[in-house]
């Protein structure tokens, strides 16, 4: 990875905080633990915990209020929290070797921001995040409106998980100094058959959903997904158990009859899934913690929710019955786990197969505006990333390697840029994996798919999750000078070599990735 300018004038990344305000101050202490957490099902994990819960406490301020953050390291590894999809100064970004050393065990650290960016994000550790990430390291942020435009009766945050209760997979030492044991997490599930309470049966009685266009009300906001896509979600034999916040026996929220309902959908995982709310008419009124404009109700449509990314969506609750949140990945087991109950009484849809649904299109959904680029914007960087996968050097170690441009980290050269720059990079999926790539501190704009610009709302975002054979550019201000990660939130494919740098000219900074240093960020 490179890390920064060497320049003895450059300006040193641990100054890049934010500036004090006179805002009322929210303050959180976490401390990370180890806990037992049962996950449902006969199935309970020793995981590595904030404040002996997976997903650790959700931090909900307001816009405006001044977030401080204090973490004490109660586990028998180091570990970092970093802030995903805010964009925070560099200085708190939270990312081992990079804008800090890893907090060692028994030690402090205090992150302060402000909370300027309205809309859902998570936080996670930052130092072997792979394996961190997975055993339990993470939670929700919320950071409402100072005065909000809709008022929700209800509103839910919802964290999707995925976890690996075998014997090897639930080993607790820390990889910091051992690359070897970064590269095990592939191991495959071969174990099957749990019984689980959740009757999915119930949605898979051979009655197919109507793919009619009245569940958008017109033919191009919708997409029937290709082969590739389905066989891109088909291996999720990584995990054994599947959560919606941390348990996997159906999570129940509620709700009355009549009230307008929010779910904040957040993945927290490495494997994407496709979540629905069947039989109910709803809009997708966010991704990534940004609002979309319009949007028409849309219903018997699924949410492809990649690793890293959130989707807000809304609904009137019916007058009679419940409302299901359920999973139709082709993964039984997800299918059986990844379900919420919000209301009470029998649920509104049945005989209804979900797997015929279609699947939701960002880049036809909602009202066109202009937005800050387009297709036929300049811009004084560009940079072309075509993603994939296969055996390569890793380390000076053959293994299975995620590349770009061919190159896997740290031989993957940076994005350069200044202050002030306007940069578009073309990301191109030549893989046969899933790749949602997520970009720390900044906000970029989707400008088009497949060679097609966007025909809806514009779509701001700081993950993309991009299928095999698809192509997006994406573009963005350089506005927030720092050293900053460009990888795939997979954090099996970044921890195998899908990672790389975004870095401003003359930014530097005093701390180092490797063994000598004990920091590891991905």
């Amino acid at each position: 990875m490179s890390m920064g300018s060497t320049d003895p004038k450059a300006i040193p990344i641990t100054s890049l905080v934010a500036p004090k305000t006179n805002a009322p101050v929210k303050t959180f202490n976490l401390t990370a633990e180890i806990a037992n957490i049962r996950l449902g099902n006969g199935k309970t994990i020793e995981a590595w915990t904030y404040n002996g819960t997976s997903p650790g406490p959700e931090i909900r301020v307001k816009q405006g209020e001044r977030v401080v953050v204090n973490l004490t390291n109660k586990l028998p590894v180091s570990l970092t929290i970093h802030w995903h999809g805010l964009d925070i100064p560099a200085a708190v970004d939270g990312v081992a070797g990079v804008t800090q050393d890893a907090v060692k065990p028994g030690g402090t650290y205090t992150y302060t921001f402000n909370a300027d960016q309205v809309g859902t994000y998570w936080y996670h550790s930052h130092q072997n995040s792979a394996l961190q990430t997975e055993r339990g390291l993470f939670g929700t942020i919320v950071v409402e409106p100072k005065q909000a435009i809709v008022t929700y009766d209800k509103d839910y945050t919802i964290a999707l998980h995925e976890w690996d209760t075998k014997e090897n997979g639930n080993d607790s030492r820390d990889n910091g100094n051992d690359n070897d044991d970064n590269n095990n997490f592939d191991k495959r599930n071969k174990k099957d058959g749990n019984k689980n309470q959740f009757d999915s049966n119930r949605f898979h009685e051979g009655n197919t959903a109507k793919r009619s266009s009245e569940s958008y009300g017109v033919n191009d906001r919708k997409m029937t997904p290709s082969t590739k896509q389905w066989e891109a979600l088909s291996d999720q034999n990584d995990y054994d158990v599947f959560t919606l916040n941390g348990t996997s026996e159906g999570l129940h929220l509620d709700a009355k009859a009549g009230e307008l309902v929010r779910l904040r959908l957040v993945n927290t995982g490495n494997q994407t899934h496709l979540m629905t709310v069947p039989g109910v008419r709803f809009q997708v009124i966010a991704l990534d913690g940004r609002d979309l404009v319009g949007g028409t109700p849309i219903e018997n449509t699924l949410l492809p929710i990649g690793p890293g990314q959130r989707y807000d969506i809304s609904f009137r609750m019916p007058q009679k019955g419940s409302v299901q949140l359920i999973n139709a990945d082709p993964s039984k087991q997800a299918n059986q786990m990844m379900s919420a109950t919000i209301g009470n009484g029998e649920p509104t849809a049945f005989n209804i197969d979900p797997k015929n649904f279609i699947w939701f299109d960002f880049s036809k959904y909602g009202t066109p505006q202009k937005g800050m680029f387009t297709v036929d914007s300049k811009f004084t960087k560009t940079y072309e990333m075509d993603l994939s996968e296969g055996l390569g050097l890793l380390n000076g170690q053959k293994e299975w390697v995620y590349t770009i441009n061919g190159k896997a980290a740290p031989d993957i050269p940076p994005i350069e840029m200044k202050k002030g720059d306007s940069v578009k990079v073309v990301l191109r999926n030549k893989g046969k994996d899933i790749h949602p790539m997520h970009l720390h501190g900044h906000t970029f704009q989707v400008i088009s798919k497949n060679g097609k610009p966007l025909e809806g709302s514009p779509v701001y975002l700081d993950t993309i999750n991009i299928f095999p054979g698809e192509t997006y550019e994406i573009a963005m201000k350089a506005n927030n000078p720092g050293l900053w990660m460009l990888h795939c939130h997979n954090l099996k494919h970044a921890a195998n070599g899908m990672h790389t740098m975004m870095n401003y000219d003359g930014i530097s900074t005093p701390f180092t990735v490797g063994d000598h240093s004990g920091n590891h960020p991905e």
